[in-house]
This record gives C-alpha cells, sequence and structure tokens, in this order.
C-alpha cells in the first residue's frame, strides 16, 4: 500500500533523501507547479517532462520511457492530476523505479491501481499493484488556485468513483456504509466549495474527501458509467473529469430507472443541502429554476442538485459543449452495444 502524507511539498526532498534517491524524473501536463517541486528537489539531478496528456498516449509513454532511461532516475515524481499521474504509472509498469505522486486536482488517480494508455481512440485499462505509488502527498497549498469549474468536475469525477462501485455491488459488506459516508462528504465539498471557492478549509475537505472515494474504488469494480467513460473519452480525446460530471446525473437517471433502491439509498446518505444560510439563496435559486427546466425533467433530485451545481459553478452540463457531435456519438455508440448509450445521449 502507498504511504499516505499531508503536508507542504517543500518537504519531498527530504523524504526522498531518506530514500536514498539520487536522479528525478518529474512527470507534469504543464509547469503551473514545477516552481515549488524545483525548489524542494534542488540536491538533486532533475529532469523534467511536462506533456503529459490525458488518456496516456501510447505515444507518450514511449517517449517518457527513453527519457526516463536516458537520465537514468530511480524515482518518478508526478504532480498534477490523473495524466501525469496516469503516465507514472503506465512507466512503473516497466521500469523498477520509484514512485511519487503530488496530486493537485481531485481524480483520485492516485489512489488506486488502476492504470490505461490509449492507442489512437482505443482506451485499454487494467489494474495491477505494480502501478501503485510509493507515496501520495497531498498538499492543499497546490490546489487553492484550482478554477472552480475545474474543481467540480473532479469533485463529480469522485463522486462516480462511489456510486459506480455501489452500482455493481461489488464493494465487501462491512466496506459500503463507508461508500456512502464518502459520498455524502464529498457532496459537502462541492457545496462548499461552489460556496466558498478559496477557503482552505474547503479545499481540505475536499482534498480527503476525493482521496477517501478512490481508495473505496479501487475496492470495487467499476460500473457503466466508467465503461461509457472511456470509451467516449477515447473516440472524442475529452478531459476524464469533465466527461465525467456530465455523465454523472444522466447515469444517476438510468439508475433511477434500473436501481431505484439504489438512488434512494444515495439520497437519504447525502441528505439535504448543506449551504450556509448566506449562500443558500443563489444555489438553490438556481437549483429550484434548473429543476422546473424539461432538461431536468427525468433526473431524480441529487441528479438534479448535481446539474445545478455544475451550472453554478460554470461548467458545461452537455457532451454537445465538450465538442461531441451527436451523429458520431452515435456512431461511437454503436461499437458497444452492450453499454446503455441512452446515458450519453440524454447529456447531448
Amino acid at each position: 500500500m502507498s504511504e499516505i502524507a499531508y503536508g507542504p511539498v517543500s518537504g519531498l526532498g527530504e523524504r526522498l533523501a531518506a530514500l536514498g534517491t539520487k536522479r528525478v524524473l518529474v512527470l507534469a501536463s504543464s509547469a503551473r507547479h514545477l516552481a515549488p517541486l524545483r525548489k524542494a528537489l534542488e540536491s538533486f539531478e532533475v529532469t523534467v517532462i511536462d506533456r503529459a496528456k490525458v488518456h496516456v498516449p501510447v505515444e507518450t509513454v514511449e517517449a517518457a520511457t527513453s527519457v526516463l532511461v536516458a537520465s537514468g532516475a530511480d524515482t518518478l515524481v508526478a504532480i498534477g492530476g490523473g495524466s501525469p499521474i496516469g503516465l507514472g504509472k503506465a512507466l512503473r509498469l516497466t521500469h523498477e523505479v520509484r514512485f511519487v505522486a503530488v496530486p493537485t486536482t481531485y481524480a483520485g488517480s492516485e489512489m488506486t491501481r488502476m492504470y490505461g494508455t490509449t492507442r489512437g481512440k482505443d482506451k485499454q485499462t487494467g489494474r495491477d499493484e505494480r502501478v501503485r505509488p510509493d507515496l501520495v502527498l497531498y498538499d492543499v497549498e497546490l490546489t487553492l488556485g484550482m478554477p472552480l469549474k475545474i474543481s467540480i468536475q473532479s469533485l463529480c469525477n469522485a463522486l462516480a468513483h462511489v456510486v459506480s462501485v455501489l452500482s455493481t455491488d461489488s464493494l465487501p459488506a462491512p466496506v459500503r456504509p463507508e461508500a456512502l459516508a464518502a459520498a455524502r462528504a464529498v457532496v459537502e465539498a462541492i457545496e462548499a466549495l461552489v460556496g466558498a471557492p478559496t477557503e482552505r478549509s474547503a479545499r481540505e475537505a475536499a482534498q480527503r474527501s476525493a482521496s477517501r472515494c478512490a481508495a473505496l474504488y479501487d475496492q470495487g469494480k467499476a460500473g457503466e458509467q466508467h465503461a461509457l467513460a472511456h470509451l467516449l473519452g477515447g473516440a472524442f480525446d475529452l478531459e476524464h473529469a469533465a466527461l465525467h460530471a456530465i455523465l454523472l446525473p444522466q447515469f444517476l437517471a438510468h439508475l433511477q430507472r434500473t436501481r431505484p433502491e439504489l438512488v434512494t439509498e444515495l439520497q437519504q446518505a447525502i441528505g439535504e443541502p448543506q449551504l450556509r444560510p448566506h449562500e443558500r439563496p443563489t444555489v438553490r435559486d438556481l437549483e429550484l429554476a434548473m429543476r422546473e427546466a424539461r432538461v431536468l425533467a427525468a433526473l431524480p433530485s441529487l441528479g438534479a442538485r448535481l446539474h445545478g451545481l455544475l451550472v453554478a459553478a460554470g461548467a458545461p452540463v452537455t457532451l454537445s459543449a465538450l465538442g461531441v457531435d451527436r451523429a458520431a456519438l452515435e456512431a461511437v455508440l454503436a461499437t458497444r452495444p452492450e453499454l446503455p448509450g441512452r446515458i450519453a445521449l440524454d447529456a447531448t
């Protein structure tokens, strides 16, 4: 299992030195958080790859493999969201190196043994203990500047992890109450951030609840939403969190049709909105207005609630907003007729 630590990234160098690290390969998708990390690693030989891509294309893995071998790095440090952490997993699968994940979003990849790569439009996923990081370092300071839209999308992705494994009844029975509690915690974190995006305590709650959701996801079997997300993400090159955020309300509508008792259980566990009184009118009024719209008529209350929060955060709520053409969507869905394509079609 991974060692989990909470604290400033400035302390990472001391931790790595104790492990005997000499050379580090840093994996990132941009230069955004590299300055504090470089400072923390100034006593090591450091090579940086800052072009990690969503869905981990095999071409990116091959290029990174060449850099890893040439650098002689003995430790990978992936900083960012699912893209750099996913790249670290792909490298770890075939190389004996230490692996440290420093998440700056709420993707949760750092807490699972799941990995995936994409060749063309075909995304392949798997599970392997080798890809699990040796150390996961959570530094809340690295999340404070995350745009609200991305934050809420990322937390919806975290919630999708829990809903997914609950929908497959694959969690050990003693863990099920924990999953329901995690769902409540992450919805409360979403509402807290919509009400106070820069509040440190809200960011800390978001970070911890997302990590908790991902750890539970790792204990169960993924459901139909995740199968659809991997299919559509690979086919249309869509951001994973944005895609899950859009699909989740419609997946809840699908569960309302097929597993109404599960939706009831989720809604009872999550409870009513927890926004503070001075925040309540804006979000509540928006939510009530959106519920009256025809587009939300088929959603259960939790789905409508999430939809309203996404709108309040300025996040897209349809696949068409991500540039997905309906005819092209239908063609992709036709390749997997066993999946409930209505979820995606209703989200266009």
